[in-house]
């Protein structure tokens, strides 16, 4: 399994953007804590939400965050309108070469590709 963990400006407020959005809060440390994270979920898919401190993210890096990565996150082809309904800004809805309806969407200044398998 791989969890990425994503540097944000502040956790607590990324994982509201992200509940916002339809994912479910799984986890967050309290607030004032020495180790600010969040975890939150999607059809079973966890993305954890760290800070973007020195360590993780120098500061002159932070405008170009998730610059060149996209999250690939699929769900069941049953759930993908849903799922893509509750996305306030999603991209169009679009069939792929490689056999996946899929569509994207950016939460917290990080780029995800939320899709299904096409059923034939």
């Amino acid at each position: 399994m791989l969890t990425p963990i994503l540097a944000t400006a502040d956790p607590y407020l990324a994982a509201d953007e992200f509940v916002a959005n339809g994912w479910t809060l799984v986890f967050a440390t309290p607030k004032g804590s020495a180790d600010p994270l969040a975890c939150v979920e999607l059809h079973g898919a966890q993305v954890l939400l760290g800070v973007d401190t020195e360590q993780f993210l120098p500061a002159e890096a932070r405008e170009h965050r998730g610059a060149g990565v996209q999250l690939y996150l699929e769900v069941p082809s049953d759930a993908l309108d849903a799922v893509h309904a509750a996305h306030q800004a999603p991209g169009p809805l679009t069939d792929r070469a490689w056999g996946t309806r899929a569509f994207a969407v950016q939460l917290a200044g990080y780029n995800f590709m939320i899709a299904s398998a096409q059923a034939h």
